[in-house]
């Protein structure tokens, strides 16, 4: 599990990796706060140790008729003493667990140093955009009676959709087709829960950070005058990705080496907040509060992290290839790198109607983050070592949607069916 024998053991890099990152994550707070613990436990064992001690003494002079008072206040100031402490400890324990699982995954070297976006290293571009410039894919959808946010604003906020017709369709072909083809990858689809208790949630990404996007929906309470058990001990989240409760599928469990890889294909709906977002990005359904996704995730030993990670990222540029989208690959520099990742790298796709290439998906390796907090571990020639976990978006069904309407839009308004997508929709356009 994460705690601060980790942190001290690996103390050089997590300080050069802080740096790196720009992070603020109070680390010599944390170091001082685990300092104070230690000592007051050692204090506490020892007058453990003393008043046990004094116990059996009080014990042996009373058999013997002896005059025990002194010794029995003696035994008094020692437990008062274990009391106080008693009391102190706790408070830097609280202190600890706060601070250690919050603190951010320590980078892998390859890396760049720097902060967003001139330090993000393009490392491969595919593909020529059929169309420099067009409408977005609001204008597009709404014209067709595709899409309408107007209604969804009204009946649920801003940021939520009504799809229709044949795009409720093309979204369904989207991740039945990507479901398919990872499937016969030979990863295994799973519908997860689509909720996740607050305990887990923080083993898959640092709630301090990461809380305020996502819903709450459950805390203890009252039913029909009875207490509901099940949610005594936990709050439970709307998972924002299929990536955490695969992640936490496996939480405190133990497998030999030979059982990995696990290769699985998640698909769920996500629910995020994306709180300060805002301009173009809230138009349509390029960032919406609710989105559908095929989720790629990976347990592996430790040596073949980088070769999963290989794969994972051949998949989804497999995938965009036989969709016939523009993208290009850029690894994350340091200061845009996810808080719970070692390395990322994003693939983005060319948006005529923002006359830019924008994020559809990314690639990740979280190392032995996740599997430390969540204790899960592989037999390795008699040692017990923490499993790497991987995860790759494989299909973000709405912001898919969005590009594929923005390329595939006709002269006459109608969108073309990328032909991978046919066989699914039975048909090779959408009129409306």
């Amino acid at each position: 599990m994460i705690n601060t024998k980790y942190v001290r053991e690996h103390l050089a890099e997590i300080r050069e990796t802080l740096k790196n990152r720009g992070s603020s994550f109070p680390l010599d707070e944390l170091l001082s706060a685990d300092e104070k613990w230690r000592k007051l436990k050692t204090e506490y064992q020892a007058l453990q140790f003393k008043r046990n001690k004094a116990s059996l003494e009080v014990s042996a002079a009373k058999k013997k008729g002896q005059d025990i008072k002194e010794m029995v206040s003696a035994l008094a100031q020692l437990k008062d003493q274990m009391e106080g402490l008693e009391s102190e400890i706790p408070k830097y324990e609280e202190k600890i667990d706060s601070l250690v699982w919050n603190i951010p995954n320590v980078l892998d070297k390859a890396v760049p140093i720097g902060t967003p976006p001139e330090a993000n290293k393009i490392l491969k571009i595919k593909g020529d955009p059929k169309r420099k410039s067009g409408p977005n894919h609001e204008e597009i959808l709404t014209k067709l009676g595709l899409l309408d946010v107007e209604r969804a604003a009204k009946t649920a906020g801003s940021r939520f959709y009504y799809l229709r017709g044949d795009l409720v369709l093309l979204e369904q072909s989207l991740l039945r087709y990507a479901l398919d083809k990872l499937s016969k990858k030979g990863y295994t689809p799973v519908l997860p829960p689509f909720m996740l208790r607050k305990k887990y949630y923080r083993g898959v990404a640092p709630l301090g950070v990461f809380e305020d996007a996502l819903y709450r929906i459950s805390e203890a309470k009252e039913v029909s005058g009875m207490k509901d058990a099940e949610h005594l001990d936990d709050e439970l989240f709307l998972i924002s990705t299929a990536e955490h409760p695969l992640a936490s599928m496996h939480a405190e469990e133990l497998f030999s080496g030979a059982d990995l890889p696990l290769k699985y294909a998640g698909i769920s709906p996500s629910f995020r907040r994306e709180a300060g977002s805002h301009g173009k990005d809230t138009k349509g359904i390029f960032r919406v509060h609710q989105f559908d996704k095929v989720e790629q995730f990976i347990y592996c030993r430790q040596e073949d992290e980088k070769k999963y990670f290989d794969e994972l990222l051949a998949n989804s540029e497999e995938i965009l290839q036989e969709l016939d989208i523009p993208y290009r690959l850029v690894l994350l520099c340091s200061g845009d790198t996810g808080h719970q990742m070692s390395k990322t790298i994003d693939f983005e796709c060319w948006f005529p109607g923002q006359g830019d290439y924008r994020e559809l998906g990314s690639c990740s390796s979280a190392g032995t983050w996740q599997s430390m907090r969540l204790d899960i571990k592989y037999d390795d020639k008699n040692e017990r070592r923490y499993a790497s976990t991987l995860n790759n978006t494989a299909i973000s069904a709405q912001r898919t949607l969005a590009c594929l309407v923005e390329n595939y839009v006709s002269k006459d308004g109608s969108i073309e069916v990328p032909e991978v997508l046919v066989p699914y929709m039975g048909k090779s356009r959408i009129t409306g």
